[in-house]
């Protein structure tokens, strides 16, 4: 991988803020990218699951149940998918493709693998900021 494009992970993708170069690039190498079409649902309210993703391009929609109405846009460097790998209960939404996106998988059992402790913690840490500022979005739409 280009280097100055994981320079620009780092810098754009929440998940790996913090982290050094080689630690991304192993990351990397043990992830799966994967590209999804427009209107495609990457996975569905309610289901069972073990993996995050990390948006590398592209623009995804956040769903309730129903599928009608979009609680949220996920755009380049957002991550979604992570509570599966912190709370392992099911989906509490359903994403969908809003067009042609690039995503990075990485299932747990390869994130337990992978994780030296300081970069378990900063991954950690990163996704409880990213959850921290969803309650404090949710917080002020309640609110408002």
């Amino acid at each position: 991988m280009d280097l100055a494009k994981v320079d620009a992970l780092i810098e754009r993708v929440s998940l790996f803020q913090g982290l050094e170069r080689d630690e991304v690039l192993k990351i990397f190498s043990h992830g799966t990218t994967m590209r999804i079409a427009k209107g495609e649902a990457v996975f569905y309210k309610g289901t069972q699951g073990d993996t995050m993703y990390c948006v590398l391009g592209g623009k995804l929609g956040v769903f309730d149940g129903t599928g009608k109405t979009c609680l949220a846009e996920l755009r380049t460097g957002e991550m979604f998918g992570e509570m599966a790998l912190v709370t392992h209960e099911p989906r509490s939404a359903t994403i969908v493709a809003l067009e042609d996106s690039m995503l990075f998988m990485l299932r747990q059992s390869t994130f337990e693998k992978l994780m030296t402790k300081r970069v378990a913690i900063r991954m950690l840490l990163n996704i409880v900021r990213t959850l921290s500022h969803r309650l404090k979005a949710a917080n002020l739409r309640l609110s408002s």
